[in-house]
C-alpha cells in the first residue's frame, strides 16, 4: 500500500517536472508574436508571402527602380533574435540588381553576394542572429537597382533556437531523468 502511495506521488511530480520543461522549452528565449509591416519606397512593388515559420519578402519588378521593399517590427524590449535566411535572385543579370539583407535600427546589412550572371547567380543561405534594442526598429529588406527582369526574394524563418532555450531544453531533459532515477530508487527500496 506504500508503495503505491509513493507511486502516485512520483507520477505527480514527473508530470509537474514534465509540464514546467515544456513550458520553458517553449517560452524561454523565445521572441513574442511579431507584428511586422511590409514598405515599398519609390513606387516599388514588392511584396511578403507567409510560409511555415516565417515569411518570404519579394523586392519590385514594376520598373520602378532605386527603391526598397522593406518589412519591419519595433522591439518591445532589447532581445536577441536569430534567423534563418534564403536568398534567391531571378533577375537575369544576378543578384546585384536586387540585394537583400537584414535592417537594425535604419542601419541596412546585407546579407546577399554582389554577383552578376544569369538568375540564380548570386543565391544564398545562412543563420544571422540580431541584437536589438527596446523601442528599435528591426527587419528585412530587398533593395531594387533597376526594377526590371525579374524580382529577388529572401524567405525567413525562425526555426533556429536561442542559446537560452537550448540550456533551458537541456535542463529540462536533466530533470526529468533525476526524477525517473528517483523513482526507480524508491520503487526498490519498496517494493
Amino acid at each position: 500500500m506504500f508503495s503505491s502511495v509513493l507511486g502516485g506521488k512520483m507520477k505527480r511530480h514527473l508530470a509537474i517536472v514534465t509540464a514546467v520543461a515544456l513550458l520553458f522549452a517553449a517560452g524561454m528565449g523565445t521572441p513574442a508574436r511579431a507584428t511586422f509591416v511590409l514598405n515599398n519606397s519609390a513606387g516599388g512593388d514588392g511584396y511578403v508571402v507567409a510560409i511555415p515559420g516565417g515569411f518570404d519578402l519579394f523586392g519590385g519588378d514594376n520598373g520602378k527602380g532605386n527603391n526598397y521593399t522593406t518589412y519591419l517590427n519595433t522591439s518591445p524590449t532589447a532581445q536577441t533574435l536569430t534567423y534563418q535566411w534564403t536568398y534567391t535572385t531571378n533577375d537575369c543579370c544576378g543578384a546585384t540588381w536586387d540585394p537583400a539583407g537584414y535592417v537594425v535600427n535604419d542601419v541596412y546589412t546585407q546579407l546577399s553576394a554582389n554577383v552578376s550572371g544569369s538568375p540564380g547567380t548570386g543565391d544564398a543561405s545562412g543563420i544571422v542572429t540580431l541584437n536589438v534594442g527596446a523601442g528599435q526598429d528591426y527587419g528585412f529588406y530587398v533593395y531594387t537597382v533597376d526594377g526590371v527582369l525579374g524580382r529577388a526574394d529572401i524567405a525567413v524563418t525562425t526555426g533556429v533556437p536561442e542559446p537560452s532555450t537550448w540550456a533551458m531544453i537541456i535542463m529540462g531533459f536533466i530533470a526529468l531523468g533525476f526524477v525517473a532515477s528517483r523513482r526507480r530508487n524508491d520503487a526498490a527500496i519498496f517494493a
